[in-house]
């Protein structure tokens, strides 16, 4: 398993584990996240602020991979289904594809697109 693959797993199971903190030293102020669901964001702090309240808006929240690609050097495609339960009881489940671009061992972008 080549670094930036290594990195795209363990951004997922940060995520499956809510562990911003650690999701957080895997970006840097350079970085960029957009997403059709929450917006589009630049920099570690605006990132992680979107997170926080992303994730505090949960009861639950599982990514499962359908499956794993790097499609070119430094950039990987997950196939995955969100599943979740809002505060409200709302359970939610969303089909995606998430570009994870890496580069020196830093995720430069992630892009979010519904199915």
């Amino acid at each position: 398993m080549n670094n930036t693959l290594e990195i795209a797993n363990k951004y997922f199971e940060l995520a499956n584990n809510g562990n911003l903190i650690e999701i957080e030293k895997m970006f840097t102020n350079r970085s960029t996240y957009s997403s059709q669901n929450t917006g589009v964001f630049f920099g570690t702090n605006q990132i992680m602020k979107m997170m926080k309240e992303f994730f505090n808006s949960f009861i639950t929240l599982q990514w499962n991979i359908i499956s794993i690609e790097e499609i070119s050097e430094g950039v990987i495609l997950f196939d995955f289904v969100l599943l979740g339960e809002k505060l409200d009881g709302e359970k939610i489940s969303i089909e995606g594809l998430e570009y994870l671009f890496v580069y020196e061992d830093k995720i430069q972008h992630i892009d979010v697109r519904n199915k």
